[in-house]
């Protein structure tokens, strides 16, 4: 049987050494933030999420993605409309004050499989696009915990896709590779954690 003095003896080295390794997961919370963006949920609730770490006192490194599944109206043929897609990107940003808080201006490299139409006009296009971006925000410190980022890009660079005469029919109008520049791609209000 092992007395209560012996099992003590036992726990505290084990409990030392879980609280020293914690110590610097702690210490570097600060380093790591994880957001969503508010205006990718409103454009037809594309789900996404950002991740950074902070590699210095003034750059971030980011890595995100952004799903949008849904088609609305299905099946109605002057009615359907989707902005389908499958969006992924890295990048990184320079603080001039410090990480996480103040001005930053940034860029990123991105990769997108998308299906988008019928919301202006009946005609649809789909394909893939990979660009770099460019853009810069503000990050408003709410609390210790939360933040609140608000920015602006630009992204370009080069797509091949297929263009439809609407969303259902399939009949083709065209297809190809062409370069692409949006300047209003990057709007964010994104809440970071």
């Amino acid at each position: 049987m092992i007395s209560n003095d012996n099992y003590t003896m036992k726990l505290n080295p084990f409990l030392l050494t879980v609280c020293l390794l914690a110590l610097p997961l702690g210490a570097s919370a600060q380093r790591f933030s994880v957001g969503t963006n508010a205006v990718d949920w409103i454009t037809l609730g594309t789900i996404n999420a950002e991740a950074s770490v902070a590699a210095s006192q003034h750059i971030s490194v980011h890595i995100g993605a952004e799903l949008n599944p849904w088609t609305f109206r299905a099946g109605e043929q002057d009615r359907q409309f989707q902005i389908r897609q499958n969006s992924y990107w890295g990048g990184v940003r320079w603080w001039p004050w410090h990480v996480y808080s103040g001005w930053w201006a940034g860029g990123d490299l991105r990769y997108t499989v998308y299906n988008e139409g019928g919301i202006i006009k009946r005609e649809t296009e789909e394909g893939n696009a990979f660009g770099a971006g460019a853009y810069g925000g503000y990050s408003i410190m709410l609390s210790e915990w939360w933040n609140l980022d608000l920015g602006f890009g630009i992204l370009g660079g080069w797509k091949r896709y297929t263009r439809y005469a609407c969303p259902l029919c399939g009949v083709v109008v065209g297809s190809g590779d062409a370069a692409f520049f949006v300047p209003d791609a990057r709007i964010a209000i994104q809440l970071i954690f």
